[in-house]
């Protein structure tokens, strides 16, 4: 494989299938020896989002395959919901998470279009009491009424790692290390911190609508 070009071998990484926080979708070929993901614009791929550090994460195109390598990003990057410390090895089918943001990595599209959008999603129908989240102004919505009660910026955080990942749980490890950092919290640090987040958001904390919480597992959001 000629350095800087990935070939297309079976199961190998030619492309990647980049999906927003705004519901926006476009492909990046991978085309070049290096791209950096980040919010900032000169990034080969760039995600505009508070979750995301100017220079968050880096894919390498090297002769023995395709690398993820984290910058030492603020929240970090997951492949596979599994946090990469260092670098780890791509392969098609794999998803990658940075901030609230998702990159699947793909297999046998054609090198020669640069990217490709491919469209917003639907919007989700709006309900009366339906959560939303704006990790750009820090907005918490219930509805079409703002939240009344403020959130701390550990709770926001909280919350919003559970809004980007809605459509799954949540594990304790997962969410601790996401909050304060590895080896930096305790499972009563994330247990009372959940507590003050239901009483800010929910109607009735002790049947909670919104913040399930999964017996030995996790928690997952319901907006």
């Amino acid at each position: 494989m000629a350095h800087g070009t990935v070939m297309g071998v079976q199961g190998e990484v030619t492309s990647l299938l980049v999906k927003d926080a705004t519901g926006a979708e476009w492909v990046v070929p991978l085309d070049q020896p290096s791209l950096t993901i980040g919010r900032d614009k000169l990034c080969a791929i760039h995600i505009e989002s508070a979750y995301v550090s100017r220079q968050h994460a880096r894919i390498d195109v090297r002769d023995d395959g395709v690398f993820l390598i984290d910058l030492g990003s603020r929240n970090g990057s997951l492949l596979n919901n599994t946090r990469v410390e260092q670098s780890a090895p791509l392969r098609s089918g794999d998803v990658i998470a940075i901030g609230d943001a998702t990159i699947e990595c793909q297999a046998g599209t054609a090198s020669g279009e640069r990217t490709r959008t491919l469209g917003p999603r639907q919007s989700e129908p709006a309900t009366p009491d339906r959560l939303q989240v704006d990790p750009m102004t820090y907005e918490v919505r219930i509805g079409d009424q703002l939240l009344e009660r403020r959130l701390s910026a550990q709770e926001f955080k909280l919350l919003g790692y559970l809004y980007q990942h809605r459509d799954r749980v949540c594990a304790r490890q997962e969410l601790g290390d996401a909050i304060w950092g590895a080896h930096n919290w305790d499972p009563n640090m994330l247990h009372r911190l959940v507590s003050r987040l239901k009483e800010k958001i929910e109607p009735a904390p002790e049947r909670p609508r919104y913040v399930q919480t999964v017996p030995w597992v996790g928690y997952r959001l319901t907006p």
